[in-house]
């Protein structure tokens, strides 16, 4: 499948995708919980089910109320904001993956469940930020992910039909499912091979240089 040289459109997810933020996200949620619920104790396995969804759907069954569900939410914002630099980094192998895509004619963008500020600043920390034409974050969505009102905004902003959106999750590859565009399953975070073939992503990739080949088929 080649994309028509016209709509060389690619749809990428940023935390574990382009990024590799497992390690802050994992020490953003121990800190938040300890300086918001010291009298809780957070299993591993919880802290790393905030890695994908939205924040408000992971912390509102910890929160008491609307107002508490906002108070957890913008004390892990503060927080990550402030590990960010010290805990973010690129995925082996990005950066020349997008340098290339970028000389092919390639418009990269984002869909994030995060919002669009903390995705910039993970690109610009890793220097991957005059890479991608177009972020849309949390806060530009009608609904997260799997909603695909990220896509559909993508596909306007672009006047085309045709996209690939590539994730690490499965909610990736449902996002690009509901919005009806081909999909890519990277297997370099935490999703593996088989949870991606059982959700009927097009395709899996386990380095990013193997985008480039599956582009070219």
């Amino acid at each position: 499948m080649r994309i028509n040289q016209a709509n060389k459109v690619l749809i990428f997810d940023c935390d574990g995708t382009v990024l590799d933020t497992f390690l802050l996200i994992e020490k953003t949620v121990f800190k938040t919980f300890e300086i918001m619920r010291p009298e809780y104790h957070l299993t591993l396995d919880e802290a790393h089910r905030f890695f994908g969804p939205l924040l408000d759907d992971t912390f509102k069954m910890y929160a008491k109320d609307q107002a508490d569900l906002q108070a957890l939410i913008n004390c892990y914002r503060k927080i990550n904001d402030e590990l960010m630099s010290s805990y973010i980094k690129a995925y082996d192998g990005m950066e020349a993956l997008l340098k290339t895509l970028k000389k092919q004619g390639y418009l990269l963008t984002i869909v994030s469940n995060k919002v669009t500020e903390s995705v910039m600043m993970g690109l610009k920390i890793c220097h991957l930020d005059k890479y991608f034409d177009l972020i849309i974050g949390a806060e530009k969505m009608q609904a997260a992910k799997p909603n695909p009102d990220g896509i559909y905004q993508v596909l306007k902003h672009y006047h085309t039909n045709e996209a690939i959106m590539i994730g690490d999750s499965i909610i990736d590859i449902e996002t690009g499912q509901n919005a009806n565009i081909k999909t890519i399953g990277v297997t370099w975070c935490k999703t593996k091979r088989i949870d991606f073939e059982k959700h009927n992503a097009s395709y899996i990739v386990d380095e990013p240089q193997e985008i480039l080949r599956i582009l070219g088929e």
